[in-house]
């Protein structure tokens, strides 16, 4: 896979779970609470994306700005600090998971602030 492919690829998967963090984060508001099985799929979905990004980062090394790093590093960064998020909150019910709102919300902010700097980015190297 060619760097840009592989940049492209990853900020497709970035984006993808940024929008699943705001339906979590928007439910969780609602209900109060979240299943644990629901917890544990975003927070598999959140590790293994920050794996292939790991994975990945010696490759996108040498093609990123230094500013881009940066910003792919916090947004790996949410990613990551969400998915230890996801890790609490269980109670007495084993069924049902009370996550930190403020915490998650913070999460999404970071991880949208990152996504943001990087399309900004793209589009002045565009333009």
């Amino acid at each position: 896979m060619s760097k840009r492919t592989l940049k492209h690829d990853l900020l497709q998967k970035l984006q993808i779970s940024k929008g699943e963090i705001a339906t979590y984060l928007a439910m969780r508001k609602a209900k109060g609470y979240m299943s644990v099985s629901e917890s544990e799929q975003l927070r598999a979905n959140l590790l293994a994306l920050c794996h292939r990004c790991h994975d990945a980062a010696f490759m996108l090394q040498a093609s990123l700005m230094e500013d881009e790093k940066d910003n792919f590093r916090h947004a790996v960064e949410a990613c990551s600090s969400v998915a230890v998020c996801l890790m609490s909150g269980r109670k007495d019910c084993p069924q049902y998971i009370s996550v930190d709102a403020v915490k998650l919300e913070a999460g999404l902010k970071q991880l949208t602030q990152g996504l943001n700097a990087l399309a900004a980015r793209g589009q002045a190297l565009e333009a």
